[in-house]
């Protein structure tokens, strides 16, 4: 703290010079001023380290010189060590109401006055280095937040450009397949394989795109009144062929009243579409999975359950599944997340795009899965209880 800037405000020089003398031996870089003004225009001008601020003195006194400059942004945190004769309790108390960091009484000892200023310099010290690392991290987090937009930008201006190729690719593929001229039954099946790789792979752009626009708020939802059995059969139907080839019982329980709920209908297919491509992936052959809906009991929404006798989750990561970071770190695991490890992901996204809530409910590994969301329902629709 050798060469800390210290001023000294008192209208007695003489005052001036015996604090100088009592501190002189540590090498400080002492500043005068006489009144409260000429003391506020120092402060500004030099930015000490700390204050010893004398409290009696004409125009502004030390409790006002004091309260100003702890009210300024500028100067708040520099440390203020009032010195006067007054001993009384109340005085004691107005320098600190005032903002002052400590308070010593005159006449002053010597011993007492370098180990507060010494103190005080400390905490200031202290103060500055963290001002400066936070100053740093705040330097450094927008230059993160820049390199992400940068980032971002980048990802969706590739997957803009993946997306023509794909087509092609997928176009012509479709095209030899159609016709299925002069190719032999393995040839035939290679190109359908193909076909069907290019299809998820077409999907997983667009979840890509779509998870960038709900994450950004970008995504518009075309909220439609649909009945939940019509989305839910037309997903079943997309995945029994899948379904029957590892031979596994799809059952779907069903509402016992009619109600309405109001979702964007892509959004939802796609979701539920996701959770009954992972049931399948993960349940083994010969094994179940159940879609059933039922009333959520605590606020009145529907929900819907995709259950399966699958491979299971243990409990600790019931959560991370949904946060696309954390899938990247579980997939590199070996804990099964789905092809693309994006899947779930964008099903909390779409999901809460329409105020519902998704989580999953497994008691441990080969113990199979069940993952459950809601949706809102059609206010004037049926009651569901």
């Amino acid at each position: 703290m050798n060469g800390s800037k210290i001023l000294i405000v008192d209208d007695e020089v003489k005052n001036i010079k015996l604090l100088k003398g009592m501190l002189f031996s540590d090498n400080y870089q002492f500043y005068e001023a006489t009144n409260g003004k000429e003391a506020m225009d120092l402060v500004r001008d030099i930015s000490p380290d700390l204050i010893l601020l004398d409290v009696m003195m004409p125009g502004i006194n030390g409790f006002e010189v004091c309260l100003q400059l702890k009210m300024d942004k500028k100067t708040k945190m520099i440390p203020i060590l009032m010195v006067t004769a007054l001993g009384e309790k109340e005085h004691r108390l107005k320098a600190m109401e005032s903002g002052a960091d400590d308070f010593l009484s005159k006449p002053v000892d010597r011993t007492e006055v370098m180990i507060r200023v010494k103190s005080l310099l400390r905490i200031k010290a202290y103060q500055d280095k963290l001002s400066d690392n936070y100053k740093e991290i705040a330097a450094k987090n927008e230059r993160l937040l820049e390199l992400e937009k940068i980032k971002d930008g980048l990802v969706q201006m590739i997957i803009h450009d993946l997306n023509n190729p794909l087509a092609v690719i997928s176009g012509n593929i479709d095209l030899v397949v159609s016709s299925e001229h002069n190719l032999t039954p393995d040839q035939l099946n290679c190109l359908k394989i193909s076909y069907r790789s290019g299809q998820e792979l077409s999907q997983m752009i667009r979840g890509l795109l779509e998870i960038s626009k709900m994450e950004d708020g970008k995504m518009k939802l075309n909220i439609e009144k649909v009945k939940p059995e019509s989305l839910i059969d037309a997903s079943i139907q997309q995945f029994l062929i899948k379904a029957d080839e590892k031979q596994i019982a799809m059952s779907y329980e069903r509402l016992e009243k009619d109600l309405l709920i109001l979702v964007d209908c892509s959004l939802v297919k796609r979701a539920l579409g996701n959770l009954l491509n992972n049931a399948i992936r993960h349940t083994p052959r010969g094994g179940k999975i159940q879609i059933i809906t039922k009333p959520d009991q605590h606020n009145g929404k529907l929900r819907v359950e995709v259950k399966d006798t699958g491979s299971g989750l243990a409990p600790e990561y019931h959560k991370k599944i949904f946060d696309k970071f954390e899938q990247v770190k579980l997939k590199k695991s070996g804990i099964a997340v789905g092809t693309s490890g994006l899947g779930l992901a964008f099903c909390k996204l779409a999901v809460e795009a329409h105020g519902g809530r998704i989580w999953v409910e497994s008691e441990g590994e080969g113990k199979g899965a069940n993952f459950q969301f809601t949706l809102p329902v059609k206010k004037n629709g049926a009651k569901l209880e």
